[in-house]
């Protein structure tokens, strides 16, 4: 596979994504520039991730406790992932004049999530060929995209509504990560099927849509 070919398959799940949920900001649009500056540091945050996760990596390559991996998913992924997230939205755009709105703090962290999703997709092609980028292209983005923006609605209050937002910051965090966790446990603890973790993805898609709704109320 040539280069733009790799990352055409790897970046553009993500794009496409993130026009779909950029749709919902209907009062004003957020710059293309501030756009790509999250989408950009997402992508850098793989790295801090990567190196949070490093230590326990063993972890997960052999046989795991029930203890071990609950706290592996919950603790290590979901909270090293989330946290990288969160300090991508802080790098790029939470001191921004633009971001002006509850829903801002939605769109911004999605935008930071899909970047990570996107480098995270190019590490999986280059691993296991492009057959798996139809598969993540829709579970994994929507996945990154649903915790982190849920997190996001928190991240708005946090700014321009709640009197406590280091409070309000931390109830964000710890949806992102009960929502990841749950995902990565499923799949790593092997708790029903595929379907189990595809199946808790929507759900997360349908909170984050709830989230969404109740913002453009409050802006």
């Amino acid at each position: 596979m040539g280069l733009l070919s790799l990352l055409l398959v790897s970046f553009a799940p993500g794009l496409v994504w993130l026009w779909y949920f950029e749709r919902y900001d209907h009062r004003e649009r957020e710059p293309v520039g501030m756009l790509v500056r999250t989408f950009f540091w997402g992508m850098v945050m793989v790295g801090p991730a990567i190196l949070f996760e490093a230590p326990f990596r063993s972890f997960l390559s052999g046989p795991s406790s029930f203890g071990r991996t609950l706290a592996v998913s919950f603790l290590v992924i979901g909270l090293g992932e989330e946290g990288a997230k969160l300090l991508a939205v802080f790098l790029a755009a939470y001191s921004s004049v633009e971001f002006d709105q509850v829903l801002d703090g939605i769109i911004y962290s999605i935008t930071a999530a899909l970047g990570f999703a996107a480098v995270e997709n190019l590490v999986y092609v280059l691993k296991f060929g492009p057959g798996v980028a139809l598969t993540r292209g829709v579970i994994a983005f929507l996945a990154h995209a649903s915790f982190a923006g849920t997190m996001g609605y928190h991240l708005g209050r946090a700014k321009l509504v709640s009197g406590s937002p280091s409070r309000e910051i931390l109830r964000g965090l710890g949806w992102a990560v009960l929502l990841h966790g749950s995902y990565d446990f499923i799949l790593l603890a092997r708790v029903g099927s595929p379907v189990a973790a595809a199946a808790l993805v929507v759900a997360a898609y349908a909170l984050l849509l709830a989230r969404i709704r109740t913002a453009q109320v409050q802006d």
